[in-house]
């Protein structure tokens, strides 16, 4: 991958390879935005071209020795940081291992380069041991930190940083990140609006458990008026012990294009095409403000479940909730007579 390549950020690409044409460089740059919008990818990128012998426009030139051992993940100079899959933080072990990495002579490189990815799980102890290194960087190092919410990082971190803000992809740059790793054309167009913008988000709908988790959400949202408390459970069940997250981007999508399709009309584009009868048909029946509370109890469940909320718990109150809005929005629509039975 070089900064030429990498999709969808071509404007910070560029800025770095620019930095790193002329020679300046800062000693940490700290590279922000949501999961899975390709900032680990743009990251490497960075570190290739900063580790390159004969880089060109494009960023490094992916065969010189140091490219080669870049590949293979062999290069001396190089330092990857990450949080371990067990834990839910950045150990201050971790980071104070990089310090003394980073404070030695680059071996083949002329300099060094790290890359701290998921900065953003950095514990406090953790960020304040980085700060040493961050006020005093080595003559020879770059520090690259990955982020998904500066907002997690100190005040301290953050200005000792030069910062490189990244947005979502649009939904035909997702599409095209979905091609390239295999997913055939027509899935890709489907999966691509629900991603908001991520391709990291689009892959992972694309699995049988959550092409099956999208279909009962699609199911059962349309018919939420009649369903009884015994299928909301099972759907509930279904949900928290399968592809909870297809689901729930699913849900949050068929809402957005409902409250959409009721504000601008059916001209509104969908992010769930396949279901645009059932979405407009919601958008006739409910209010905004219904479909807004609606969308809004989604998002509260994704913010529980990311909070170490019980899954089926949290699923099964969320359905509830949703069935609820449902009804009372029909029935203080209804005639008085039909409220009445």
């Amino acid at each position: 991958m070089t900064l030429g390549r990498v999709v969808g950020h071509a404007g910070a690409a560029a800025r770095l390879a620019r930095a790193a044409a002329e020679g300046r460089v800062p000693a940490a740059v700290l590279l922000v935005g949501p999961a899975g919008i390709g900032k680990r990818a743009l990251a490497d990128a960075f570190a290739a071209r900063l580790l390159c012998a004969a880089p060109g426009t494009g960023g490094a030139c992916g065969a010189c020795a140091h490219c080669t051992r870049v590949a293979a993940g062999t290069h001396p100079d190089l330092h990857l940081v990450a949080r371990e899959p067990e834990r839910r933080d950045i150990r201050i072990e971790q980071v104070r291992e990089l310090g003394r990495w980073l404070a030695l002579q680059p071996l083949m490189a002329a300099r060094k380069v790290a890359v701290l990815d998921d900065a953003h799980c950095l514990s406090e102890q953790a960020q304040n041991a980085l700060l040493k290194t961050l006020e005093e960087p080595p003559g020879a190092a770059v520090l690259v930190l990955v982020a998904s919410a500066a907002a997690l990082l100190l005040p301290t971190v953050r200005s000792r940083c030069q910062v490189v803000r990244l947005d979502p992809l649009p939904v035909a740059e997702v599409v095209r990140v979905l091609e390239a790793s295999g997913v055939p054309a027509r899935q890709a167009r489907e999966l691509a609006p629900l991603a908001e913008g991520s391709p990291g988000r689009a892959l992972a709908l694309a699995g049988e458990a959550e092409t099956r988790a999208r279909a009962r959400v699609l199911r059962d949202l349309p018919r939420l008026r009649e369903l009884g408390a015994d299928e909301l459970s099972r759907t509930a069940q279904e949900l928290s012990r399968g592809a909870l997250d297809a689901g729930l981007a699913t849900a949050l999508a068929w809402y957005r294009d409902a409250l959409e399709t009721a504000l601008a009309g059916d001209a509104a584009p969908l992010r769930n095409p396949a279901a645009a009868d059932d979405v407009r048909r919601a958008a006739r029946r409910l209010s905004p403000a219904a479909l807004l509370r609606q969308l809004e109890a989604v998002y509260a469940t994704i913010v529980a479940l990311e909070k170490n909320a019980n899954r089926m718990l949290a699923v099964e109150t969320m359905l509830l909730s949703l069935r609820a809005i449902e009804r009372g929005a029909s029935a203080a629509q209804a005639p008085p007579w039909k409220s009445a039975r």
